[in-house]
């Protein structure tokens, strides 16, 4: 009977424990998506500036975001 309580005890301290983890990895991909977006909207905003003058070194959150959030369903699809 203890065995049985422990044994389930010990399933469900591994699924917490795998769904913490997960959730980690997804917040670890998510910081490591906005940073790739807005460096290569950076990148892409001064290779602008450099060919046309047609647009300023500014880019906003929302526009990395938006990368950001393409890059994640790209890296988890």
């Amino acid at each position: 009977m203890a065995d049985e309580k422990t044994q389930e005890l010990d399933i469900q301290a591994l699924s917490e424990l795998q769904s913490v983890t997960e959730e980690a990895s997804m917040t670890d991909i998510k910081i490591q998506m906005l940073a790739l977006a807005k460096d290569v909207l950076e990148r892409n905003a001064a290779l602008q500036w450099e060919q046309d003058k047609t647009r300023g070194l500014t880019i906003t959150v929302d526009e990395i975001i938006d990368q950001a959030q393409k890059l994640i369903n790209f890296v988890v699809g």
